[in-house]
């Protein structure tokens, strides 16, 4: 079969063009008419003249078929990635991930990594094989990194940074991830320009949660305001409520009572403004603990949870979130209900999504509420496993409020 020959011929007779005109004074009429036929073929060199002239790559010359149903594979792979944002069932996420490697698998050998598309792809099958096999080396990731730099895809580039650093954090190797995170900071530095905003303003948040992680809040606070003047700039949104909630905790942690008055009102605003389900959400999350942390308006804890659930009826699973739990042990603890405390948090646990550490702190601060419950219900065995655990938890963590919290009520129960 002659694919070659008939893809140049009828792509110069789509661009009106004639064989003199193509031929130039690189090649002759003839030759060219030899190669649309199928009668000769052309060397590499004279391959590329001809894709130049025709303004198309070279690999759309050498198209057999393969590059066009790899296009096809992308477009429905990265279809599955976008999905895979909006599941939130372990067992539907666990499947397509194994579906979207079953799809891509068949044609390793074909993906060779020459374009966007095919590094795209080597990328997702990486991730979702370390998906499902979290020891997986990560050695191997590193390359997508030169590969996506040598075509210019620098964005790309950048979140390969960003997962890493994801990596170090999960495994709470946080000098590491700031670390990583710096190295793609100055990788991309000479294109600065040529970054998406939105991965731009992505790197600035990863930062401001990576310097909170080692507790260096200059420099966390100097990146974030960075990513708050190019939001303002450019007049987006994108990451706000995370950042205006990841600036109302770290006032909260470090007892900046003022400043998180400031930020609960900028995240009651946006989520009027916004009227995202999520973003409602996160301002009741933080809400919840302004009354707990703050007011002290204990009572109004839970009325507040039941009003959100009818406001939010059509997100109910939202509300699974483990923090309601906790938020609401904390209420009933202060309220000296202990009994209830314990009732509530009968199935509290760590979220497995959780590495930050003043995020981890807060959590664990609700073992520390539940082992003074049962350390007031006189259940001594269960109060100590409990502020053992958390205390263990947070032993290599920065100073907080969540932290002092759980050393005190460990020299309670064990004086």
């Amino acid at each position: 079969m002659n694919i070659l020959g008939e893809r140049i011929k009828k792509l110069r007779k789509e661009k009106k063009l004639t064989q003199t005109e193509v031929v130039g004074e690189r090649l002759t009429k003839g030759m060219l008419s030899l190669i649309e036929n199928g009668k000769a073929q052309p060397s590499m060199e004279s391959l590329c003249f001809i894709a130049k002239q025709l303004n198309v790559d070279v690999s759309y010359l050498l198209d057999d078929g393969t590059m066009t149903t790899l296009r096809n594979l992308y477009t429905d792979i990265e279809e599955d990635v976008e999905r895979r944002k909006l599941i939130r069932d372990p067992d539907e996420l666990q499947s397509l991930t194994i579906k979207m490697i079953e799809k891509i698998e068949p044609f390793l050998t074909e993906i060779q990594g020459t374009n966007y598309e095919q590094i795209r792809l080597r990328e997702v099958y990486f991730l979702m094989n370390r998906t499902i096999n979290k020891a997986k080396s990560l050695d191997e990731y590193w390359k997508f990194i030169d590969q996506y730099e040598e075509i210019h895809a620098y964005s790309r580039m950048l979140r390969c940074y960003f997962y890493l650093c994801l990596s170090s954090i999960e495994q709470r190797n946080y000098s590491e991830a700031l670390s990583i995170l710096k190295q793609g900071e100055e990788k991309i530095a000479p294109y600065e320009l040529m970054i998406d905003p939105m991965v731009r303003i992505d790197l600035y948040y990863n930062l401001t949660i990576s310097y909170s992680a080692v507790d260096n809040v200059r420099m966390s606070e100097h990146y974030l305001q960075k990513a708050l003047e190019m939001a303002k700039k450019l007049q987006i949104f994108y990451r706000m409520d995370r950042f205006y909630h990841l600036l109302f905790i770290q006032s909260i942690a470090g007892e900046d009572y003022d400043r998180s008055r400031e930020y609960i009102e900028k995240l009651r605003l946006l989520s009027e403004f916004a009227e995202d389900p999520t973003i409602s959400i996160l301002y009741l999350y933080s809400k919840l603990h302004y009354l707990n942390n703050v007011e002290k308006n204990y009572r109004q804890i839970t009325p507040e949870i039941q009003q959100y659930k009818v406001k939010l009826h059509n997100y109910l699973f939202l509300f699974k979130n483990p923090i309601f739990i906790g938020e609401e042990m904390y209420a009933e603890f202060k309220l000296k209900n202990y009994t209830n405390v314990i009732q509530i948090g009968e199935s509290l646990n760590i979220p497995s999504y959780l590495h930050h550490p003043i995020d981890l702190a807060k959590y664990y601060r609700f073992f520390a509420v539940r082992a003074l419950a049962y350390y007031y219900e006189n259940d001594e065995v269960a109060a100590k496993r409990d502020i053992i655990f958390a205390k263990n938890g947070v032993e290599d963590f920065p100073s907080t409020i969540y932290k002092k919290f759980i050393y005190e009520a460990f020299n309670e129960i064990f004086m």
